[in-house]
Formats: C-alpha cells, sequence, structure tokens
C-alpha cells in the first residue's frame, strides 16, 4: 500500500525543518502581524505547539474518528476572538509552509491529496458550523 501523499509531505517537512512550529508560526505571523497578540501568554511556543500537533493529526485522520473537531475549534476560535478568515486560513498557511520547505521534492500527488484533504476539513468544519446554528 502507498503511503499517504499528505503524511509524506509533512514527514519529509518534519526532517528537514529543525523546528516546524516556528517556520508554521513565523509564516503566520509575517502575513498576519495582529495574530501574534493572540500568543502573548505562550512564550515558550508549547500552545503553538499543540495547536499545530492537533491541526496535523486533523489532516492525518482524514475526516475519520476527528471528524467535527475542525467545525468545533473554529467555534472555540471564535469565541477566544480569532477572526475565522484567519482560522480558516490556517491549513492552507500550512500546506504553503510544507510545499515552500520541500521544494522540487514537492509532487503533484502531494498536491492533490492536500486540495483534497482540505477541501473535507472545508466540509466538516461547515456542516458542523450549520449543526450548532441550528441547535442539533
Amino acid at each position: 500500500m502507498d503511503q499517504d501523499p499528505v503524511a509524506e509531505s509533512l514527514e519529509c517537512f518534519a526532517a528537514r525543518c529543525a523546528d516546524p512550529a516556528a517556520a508554521v508560526y513565523g509564516r503566520l505571523f509575517a502575513l498576519h502581524p495582529e495574530a501574534e497578540a493572540l500568543f502573548l501568554m505562550d512564550p515558550g511556543g508549547h500552545v503553538r505547539g499543540q495547536m499545530l500537533a492537533v491541526a496535523v493529526e486533523a489532516l492525518l485522520d482524514g475526516g475519520g474518528r476527528l471528524a467535527g473537531l475542525v467545525g468545533i475549534e473554529r467555534m472555540n476560535h471564535l469565541n477566544i476572538g480569532v477572526p475565522l478568515a484567519l482560522f480558516d486560513g490556517f491549513f492552507n498557511l500550512l500546506r504553503a509552509v510544507v510545499r515552500d520547505a520541500l521544494g522540487a521534492d514537492w509532487t503533484p500527488a502531494m498536491a492533490i491529496a492536500w486540495q483534497a484533504r482540505l477541501g473535507a476539513l472545508a466540509g466538516e468544519k461547515n456542516s458542523d458550523a450549520n449543526h450548532l446554528a441550528a441547535g442539533t
């Protein structure tokens, strides 16, 4: 059985990047400087590391046992003042950081798999938001 291209890309990224959370959140803060203020109580980066780990786990799960997690976390983040556009763009930002780190080793199969996985996560997010709004 072939390896999941998303998992393969993340493994390559982790092997090339000494501190994946610093790379991801460095890009986030460069693009959205206002987001850094949300992490004032995280000087050691532990919360960022945990959040990245949960995001990666949701990506690798692909809608299995973690179905609904992204939608729930979206509402949690909204409740603490994170703009939805910022939260919703995080997985795309993660893909861009991984793709850029892999350079020429980023494959068409990885691109296709990431797009499918991000689409599945967006569907979960939207489904959960609709259920929460409807009270179901």
